[in-house]
């Protein structure tokens, strides 16, 4: 079985790869439908619906809307693709032809609103320029803080509350890729200086202009080479799209109408969770199939599987969004190491995909908290296996292992599915964060975050409060 994207686990001693972050975000293109305050307003117009009220109100309307609005995205990355890897062409035209096919993109789905785009693009190459000339070894460091405090003046003094979380997501996007390029310079993964053309058509790259993925600059070099077009990548492209309309579908319909209203606040609460994470599953199967027609190389983005039938929350955080993770960990954490120690660099990398996301107390609140969870499950999980000899680590164990107890034992497995069902009480506390599209379009308050736990007792709060007691006088 597979064990993860990465190869490198070791024991919790000193590597940076042990620590797993998670990067929470979701476009906010498609939102889902208004549900109210606390638990007192829920909308039950779903619920009332019969099969085929459902399918002539809910599932035609959503799956026409997002071919309405997403079939410019696909379109732009197959022309981008047609243009460019079919035929040979010089490569300062191919730059140029996928930063125009990304403009459009953007321009079609943002309007005006992508000028902010335009200026983040600006300011961050223009501080990886000056990086270059003047810090060589920090462009890196230096990029990252100059786009994160650009990002935040912006929000604060300049654009409109709406607009800007209408964007984020692309615009973190655009982020991460300039960051990374500076980071790559400093560890000489690219030996030259990418020139003006071969930014914009790699930041702008229609694939991954929108949902990303995120993909280094070598990757989006391979698109200079000619593309062997063939019946299996046809169907891998069908197939993610397949699957990002069942999961649109399932956040937007039938979750809600699969569960009832008149349950209990905790099966509410799951249910807001899920509808959630299936909105991401759908942005994630999306970004893969945009991407793979533009012509570039990706990987999995997320895998439910993992996320809805969890071992713990430190392999949630890994699957949630891999391209992410892997992000994080190269650029950033791995850099926080040395001068913080392994739990400061954790509690930086938090706060630094905090900043990522924009000034938002409710995000914030979820990346912080799952930054302590994910650490005090890793300790206490670590410190459990080895006082019963059993293969109940955070992440699954290789099969020479020295645990007496391997994973098939029945310690192991109970022990492994009451982690699970943690995870899973876990996930529903944290996703009702995202319940109500409406509020966030300008980001959540700290009073609705705040009164959200209250209503659920702050329950998972406390049971990760004990989990650290535990994990100090083991």
């Amino acid at each position: 079985m597979e064990v993860s994207a990465y190869d490198d686990y070791e024991e919790y001693g000193g590597e940076a790869d042990d620590v797993e972050y998670l990067d929470y975000y979701d476009d906010e293109l498609y939102e889902l439908p208004e549900e109210g305050d606390a638990w007192e307003e829920e909308d039950e117009t779903v619920t009332q619906f019969s099969t085929a009220e459902l399918y002539e109100f809910c599932v035609v309307p959503t799956f026409s809307d997002s071919v309405q609005h997403l079939g410019s995205l696909l379109l732009w990355s197959f022309i981008f693709t047609l243009t460019t890897r079919i035929v040979h062409l010089p490569a300062w035209l191919v730059h140029l032809i996928s930063a125009a096919c990304g403009c459009m993109v953007a321009w079609q789905l943002f309007g005006p609103k992508m000028l902010f785009m335009v200026y983040l693009i600006l300011a961050g190459t223009l501080a990886l320029f000056c990086s270059d000339k003047l810090l060589h070894s920090r462009r890196g460091p230096w990029t990252c803080g100059f786009c994160v405090a650009f990002l935040i003046l912006c929000e604060l003094w300049w654009a409109d509350p709406v607009e800007w979380h209408s964007i984020r997501g692309a615009q973190m996007i655009i982020l991460m890729k300039i960051v990374s390029v500076g980071y790559d310079l400093d560890a000489t993964s690219l030996s030259s200086h990418p020139s003006l053309l071969e930014m914009a058509g790699y930041i702008m790259n229609p694939g991954t202009i929108i949902f990303g993925p995120w993909t280094s600059f070598d990757s989006y070099r391979k698109v200079l080479q000619p593309l062997s077009i063939n019946l299996m990548l046809i169907a891998n492209i069908v197939s993610k799209l397949v699957a990002s309309a069942i999961y649109l579908l399932f956040s937007t319909c039938f979750v809600s109408w699969l569960v009832p209203d008149n349950v209990s606040r905790w099966v509410m609460a799951y249910r807001k969770a899920l509808s959630f994470r299936s909105s991401h599953y759908f942005v994630s199967y999306f970004s893969e199939a945009s991407a793979l027609l533009a012509g570039l190389e990706v990987e999995a983005v997320a895998k439910p599987t993992f996320i809805e039938i969890p071992r713990s929350l430190v392999e949630v955080v890994i699957y949630w969004n891999m391209p992410m993770h892997h992000w994080l960990k190269t650029y950033i954490f791995k850099t926080a190491r040395n001068r913080f120690g392994i739990f400061g660099a954790l509690l930086f990398t938090y706060i630094m995909s905090s900043l990522f996301h924009g000034l938002n107390f409710q995000l914030a609140a979820v990346l912080l908290s799952l930054g302590f969870y994910t650490y005090v499950e890793y300790s206490l999980r670590l410190k459990l296996a080895s006082v019963f000899d059993a293969c109940i680590l955070a992440r699954r164990c290789n099969d020479n292992c020295g645990h007496g107890q391997k994973g098939k034992a029945r310690f192991t497995v109970l022990a492994n599915i009451g982690f699970g069902f943690l995870t899973i009480f876990h996930l529903a506390y944290l996703g009702i964060m995202f319940d109500s599209p409406q509020k966030q379009e300008a980001g959540y308050s700290m009073k609705h975050t705040l009164s959200m736990w209250s209503s659920l007792h702050y329950a998972s709060h406390w049971i990760i409060f004990l989990f650290y007691i535990m994990s100090s006088v083991i």
